[in-house]
């Protein structure tokens, strides 16, 4: 439970910094989260994925860093994307 919301907060966050960045692709993306965090970057993936198919594909690459951090926190490190022509 507490990771499908984790999930969901780091979507919304990713989808809202592609939004004002004017990314129509996510190509990288790496992200801190505590040690004890059952979130990876295959389920991260996926979880992205599912939300905008769009935004993240095979095309793009999830890092995951730990580090002590509280348990729901994720901290956005780096995000690299296509720009659209708008």
């Amino acid at each position: 439970m507490h990771d499908t919301i984790l999930l969901n907060k780091i979507t919304e966050e990713v989808e809202l910094l592609s939004k004002t960045n004017h990314f129509n692709k996510v190509n990288k993306l790496l992200i801190c989260l505590n040690p004890n965090s059952h979130v990876n970057e295959d389920n991260l993936y996926d979880y992205l994925h599912n939300a905008n198919k769009k935004l993240f594909g095979l095309w793009t690459k999830i890092s995951i860093e730990r580090d002590d951090i509280p348990d729901q926190v994720a901290i956005l490190k780096s995000i690299e994307g296509e720009k659209s022509s708008k």
